[in-house]
């Protein structure tokens, strides 16, 4: 079984077990030198996620309405879990839910799992309409982020 490890799961020292994968951007975003030495003793592998992998998940993420929080780290990791269909050990509640649309299972490290799936939704706050960007393209009122609860 492959686990495709976010930097929480270097930063708490929890290993899950199977076999551990990650992504360059996540050994970049370690800065402390135990969570940097958990990387080796682990005996994580690192590779990056091919391209088509990578537009997946961006394409995936913005469906949910979470890309806009993600980093590129973050992608990266839910692009490899995608690429493996591996399980994904991460306490980010935005990727958990962008990893649960998508079909994948999730482990999380050191928080709950999220409870269910969310769908972010764009709403003008001066007529209404359901949009994505900043403002509204039809009166150019401010976005007013709502979330929906998918079942």
């Amino acid at each position: 079984m492959y686990v495709v490890a976010d930097a929480s799961v270097f930063i708490w020292g929890k290993r899950p077990e199977g076999e551990l994968i990650t992504v360059p951007a996540v050994e970049a975003e370690l800065k402390d030198i135990r969570a940097k030495s958990r990387l080796f003793i682990f005996e994580a592998r690192v590779e990056s996620p091919t391209s088509q992998a990578l537009k997946a998940a961006r394409s995936a993420a913005a469906e949910t309405g979470d890309l806009r929080v993600l980093s590129h780290a973050d992608l990266e990791v839910l692009a490899k879990a995608l690429e493996y269909r591996a399980v994904l050990a991460t306490d980010d509640y935005a990727l958990q839910n962008v990893a649960l649309h998508l079909g994948l299972k999730i482990e999380p490290v050191g928080q709950p799992r999220i409870k269910r799936k969310l769908k972010h939704v764009q709403r003008c706050q001066g007529c209404g309409h359901s949009f994505e960007g900043e403002a509204c393209p039809d009166c150019g009122t401010p976005a007013r982020k709502k979330k929906r609860c998918i079942r």
